[in-house]
Parts: C-alpha cells; sequence; structure tokens
C-alpha cells in the first residue's frame, strides 16, 4: 500500500494531447496555490465564455427558422434548408437561423445546442445566386 501512494507521488498527472506545450509547461512551472487559482479562473472564464455565445445566439436568431428570406424562393429555400438539417442530424423543429459575416460575404446558418455546447450548421450564402 505505501508503494502504491509512493508511485502515485512521483508520477505527475498527464496532461491531455490537446493542450499546447507552451501552456503545458507555463502550468507545470506553478505552485499549488497558483495552480489553484488557474483552476477557478479557467473554469470561471470557460461559463463566461459560454454564456457569451449564447448571448451571441440570441442576438443572431433573428429568423424564424419557417419564414423564407426576401432572397429565397421558397421551394430553393426548403431544399436547402433541409440539407443542412440533414447534415446535422437534428428533427428540422429544432434551431434557429443565424446570420455569419466571413470575410465581408453574409452567410445562413442553422444553430442549436446540444447540452452545453452550441452547435452549428452551413446552409448557404444569404443570396440565393452566390450559392455554390
Amino acid at each position: 500500500m505505501a508503494d502504491d501512494l509512493t508511485d502515485s507521488l512521483r508520477d505527475s498527472p498527464i496532461p491531455p494531447d490537446e493542450l499546447p506545450d507552451y501552456l503545458v509547461d507555463a502550468i507545470d512551472r506553478q505552485d499549488p496555490d497558483r495552480l489553484r487559482l488557474v483552476s477557478n479562473y479557467a473554469l470561471s472564464l470557460a461559463g463566461w465564455k459560454e454564456r457569451q455565445a449564447e448571448q451571441e445566439v440570441s442576438e443572431q436568431a433573428e429568423q424564424d427558422p419557417d419564414e423564407v428570406p426576401d432572397e429565397w424562393d421558397e421551394d430553393d429555400w426548403e431544399a436547402v434548408k433541409e440539407e443542412a438539417v440533414d447534415k446535422a442530424g437534428i428533427a428540422s423543429t429544432k434551431g434557429t437561423i443565424t446570420t455569419k459575416t466571413i470575410n465581408g460575404n453574409d452567410y445562413y446558418y442553422l444553430q442549436w445546442r446540444e447540452g452545453e455546447k452550441i452547435k452549428s450548421q452551413y446552409i448557404s450564402p444569404v443570396s440565393p445566386s452566390s450559392s455554390e
């Protein structure tokens, strides 16, 4: 039993592969009190970022998922929206339509919540004439 305890004190926890080396190195150099501060801060920051993302989705949810955008023919819109719903693997009644601007171009996305995470699925450009 004493050997197990000694072994566990010798073996440092293994960091997740997803953490960059520079972050792991910086964390490893900290004493236990500072590590607890970092842990509390990281948890608070994660919660804040999740709330920010929720607020962004709420603010972007300008369009009722059943409403056809002015720029679109109803049949064309239903086809691209249904394709996005199929790719997302969600019920067609779930989610909201949002507009995102990327590199100066506007795009429609389907967004929904899965537990604590907000998921997105590309639908199309806002203007159907520039659709792919």
